[in-house]
């Protein structure tokens, strides 16, 4: 099965071919995504750590805003994860984090995020309607929301107001914890851990609203054992975010489809073929869930000591 990122990837290239880009700039240079690169010594207590961690979720913010300039719609995907895991590392380190600016930054992100997010669902969406051999007219509309939605990502890029973010990321600072990084680093995940367990008791997987929240307790549950993982033993921590990534990829493309339908019923036109491909695909992950999410419960917390 061919991933959604690959999707949204193959429909640029094709388009760029097609001429639908044809106004690209030749100055700007070409380079490659900037994933998530974890901190090789992400520090020895709490607040090294945070430390580590915003400087390693900044580089990815930054290095892909600037690639976000271009067409390849993966430096706005990997902006945007860079951003949830700056996002996350706030929330998974607030017990040393200062309230005031923390809330500030936490604001900012809230307004800073909605734009980028409608551009990067155009470029889903676009992609689903590729793939599904959608209507030219279908195709046409879309990528005429794509460029627009484009446009003002990139306007945001530009502004004042994402500037100030950044300077204002930057200058983040933890404090000293009472807790060494092991103690601190349990107590994280566990609450993490818990309003997870809290989000999903009598879930209906069916229920696009109710997936959604649990996906997102679930993305912040997964960021924070990727921060603090490297405080226990390896080899158990890899298995559990095995299943926790398993089980976030298919709410993650399940919330995709839940927003093509939204993004497709602003359209005009037939738009049958993509309604088809839509709930087809759907129901094989509908199918997924339930065993995806009892393989993540069926492992242990690596984070609790054992006996």
């Amino acid at each position: 099965m061919v991933s959604v990122a690959q999707l949204v990837r193959a429909s640029v290239c094709e388009a760029e071919g097609r001429g639908f880009n044809s106004h690209r700039s030749p100055q700007i240079p070409r380079s490659d995504p900037r994933k998530w690169r974890a901190p090789a010594r992400p520090g020895a207590s709490p607040a090294g750590a945070f430390q580590a961690i915003l400087r390693a979720a900044l580089a990815q913010i930054e290095a892909n805003a600037r690639g976000a300039a271009g067409e390849d719609p993966e430096f706005l995907h990997q902006l945007r994860v860079g951003l949830r895991r700056l996002r996350s590392s706030l929330q998974a380190f607030r017990p040393v984090l200062p309230g005031k600016a923390r809330k500030r930054l936490v604001r900012a992100l809230r307004e800073l995020m909605p734009a980028l997010g409608a551009a990067r669902d155009w470029d889903v969406f676009t992609a689903w309607l590729e793939s599904a051999a959608a209507p030219a007219s279908l195709q046409a509309q879309a990528h005429a929301q794509r460029t627009a939605a484009r446009r003002r990502a990139r306007r945001l890029l530009s502004s004042h107001a994402w500037r100030a973010f950044v300077a204002q990321a930057g200058a983040m600072r933890a404090t000293a914890a009472s807790a060494p990084l092991g103690e601190f680093a349990a107590s994280a995940i566990e609450r993490a851990h818990r309003k997870a367990l809290k989000q999903a008791r009598g879930v209906d997987w069916r229920d696009a609203s109710e997936r959604h929240a649990l996906r997102v307790r679930l993305k912040r549950l997964r960021y924070t054992c990727d921060f603090l993982a490297p405080s226990f033993a390896a080899r158990p921590a890899a298995a559990y975010l095995e299943s926790l990534k398993r089980l976030q990829d298919i709410l993650g493309e399940l919330n995709d489809l839940r927003v093509g339908r939204a993004l497709l019923s602003r359209m005009k036109g037939s738009a049958r073929t993509v309604n088809r491909s839509l709930a087809a695909r759907e129901a094989v992950l509908l199918r997924q869930l339930a065993p995806a999410w009892r393989a993540l419960e069926s492992r242990a917390p690596f984070w609790r000591p054992r006996g």
